[in-house]
């Protein structure tokens, strides 16, 4: 099975986006969540997916987006490491 590591401020994000949901609908936000975990899972089988980001400057850096979600994340050995996952509506250059 392929392998998905997530940096702490990934692991973070992920639950903030939860806890922002779920002030409306708890079930919702475990929903997302499952769904955001299962793209991950996705693109660990499949790391040349999304767009690549060279404008990081982290070598190999892409996203994906998944709802008003975009997941940032690189290959690495067995999978693909997930560094942040944010709403689509932040300026992704200062994070």
């Amino acid at each position: 099975m392929p392998r998905v590591d997530y940096a702490p401020q990934a692991d973070e994000d992920l639950m903030g986006i939860a806890d922002y949901i779920a002030r409306d609908n708890p079930n919702a936000a475990r929903r997302w969540v499952q769904k955001i975990r299962d793209v991950c899972l996705t693109l660990a089988t499949q790391p040349d997916m999304g767009e690549l980001r060279k404008e990081f400057g982290v070598a190999g850096c892409r996203s994906f987006s998944v709802g008003n979600y975009v997941i940032f994340f690189r290959a690495v050995e067995g999978g693909i490491e997930v560094a942040r996952m944010i709403h689509a509506s932040r300026d992704m250059r200062n994070i």
